[in-house]
């Protein structure tokens, strides 16, 4: 090719460039089934996304507070059974956990007593009524006796309190210690429903009273604990939009409100702790998940936007592809604006609905540039 005709061509190139879409020839690529699986090629719509004066961050996700609840032995004894697993969904008032306790005779035993006394000390009432009216003792007798009696109620008022605050329904209690065939065991209850997040004991072990047993709660409950500069974190007010990809998932991105900031210092890191809550992509992570993006702060603006990993470089000029169809990817030249840390603003080329491809992005790439070679 002579220098002319190379000259001619790079002019040519960069005049289309400058075109219009509509006015340029369109670049397609069509993989046939099997290609498109192996390249494992993934779709993502273009969405309108908030862009403005922007922090980059670095946090993670916690799980939200009371949204757990930790579930402790009440008494001291052996493990008779575990009626749940980790990951478990369980009602309100479902069976958590069966314990077997010597704890329970003594219960037992002094509820047993207090009814005793109580009963003996009722007959002594009334017959001191009637020993009254004869004048056989006097009323500061009597009025011993029911002193007595009342001492009896609350003894016997408080063992019931403590079985009831064990779970046992007081209803229940006069029955439950007359059974012939009644065992020391106790079987602990979920006090809200949830899922069981953590089980820290086994069949057949030993648990001290007030001993963590499992942990209950709604994983869907979390929120993101921010780390930040002091005089970034300044300039950050509730409300104030923020925009996260969970560490090694490019192009799953979700959104969070800033709660609130923690009136405090780290001392080991000299970073401010902001909270937020997750409004858009709870299902994209798990407590514990390192996460990354922008805080957007103050007034925002709203324009179409793709994932990071959708645009590629092709000569001198930003594309995407657009997928047209069955294995059939149309490549897009784009302009793009801001990029807030996982996604570009889209100035022009593209649509809001439109599905672009995230994953494979270099093998259409490849694809593309093939075809053009053989043309």
């Amino acid at each position: 090719m002579t220098r002319h005709q190379t000259w001619t061509v790079f002019v040519l190139s960069f005049i289309a460039t400058l075109l219009p879409p509509a006015a340029r020839a369109v670049e397609t690529v069509r993989l046939n089934a099997a290609t498109e699986n192996r390249a494992g090629i993934e779709t993502s719509p273009v969405v309108e996304w908030s862009f403005g004066d922007q922090i980059r961050i670095v946090g993670q996700t916690v799980r939200s507070p009371g949204s757990t609840l930790t579930v402790k032995a009440l008494v001291e004894g052996r493990v008779d059974s575990v009626h749940v697993a980790p990951g478990d969904r369980v009602p309100r008032g479902g069976a958590l956990v069966t314990i077997q306790s010597h704890d329970l005779h003594d219960l037992k035993g002094r509820y047993l007593r207090a009814r005793e006394a109580l009963k003996l000390a009722e007959n002594r009432v009334e017959a001191g009524e009637q020993l009254l009216e004869l004048e056989g003792i006097s009323r500061l007798e009597l009025e011993q006796r029911r002193q007595y009696a009342l001492g009896a109620r609350l003894d016997i008022d408080a063992v019931e309190a403590e079985l009831e605050h064990l779970g046992f329904r007081r209803e229940e209690v006069a029955t439950l210690f007359d059974a012939p065939d009644w065992h020391p065991q106790m079987t602990l209850r979920a006090p809200m429903a949830g899922a069981v997040l953590d089980l820290e004991v086994e069949t057949h072990g030993w648990v001290e009273r007030y001993q963590p047993l499992l942990v209950l709660g709604d994983p869907a409950r979390l929120e993101l604990e921010l780390q930040m500069p002091p005089d970034q974190a300044d300039r950050v007010a509730p409300g104030d939009v923020v925009e996260f990809v969970p560490v090694g998932r490019p192009g799953q991105t979700g959104r969070a409100r800033i709660i609130t900031r923690v009136p405090r210092v780290d001392p080991t890191t000299r970073t401010v702790t902001l909270r937020a809550e997750i409004t858009d992509g709870r299902a994209l992570t798990l407590p514990g998940v390192f996460v990354e993006g922008t805080l957007v702060r103050g007034d925002v603006s709203v324009a179409p936007s793709v994932p990071e990993s959708a645009v590629i470089r092709i000569g001198a000029q930003d594309h995407v592809f657009v997928h047209t169809g069955a294995s059939t990817y149309e490549a897009r030249p784009v302009h793009v604006g801001r990029f807030n840390g996982s996604r570009y603003e889209i100035l022009a080329g593209t649509a809001v609905g439109e599905e672009v491809a995230v994953v494979g992005v270099f093998l259409l790439k490849s694809a593309l540039l093939r075809q053009t070679d053989g043309n």
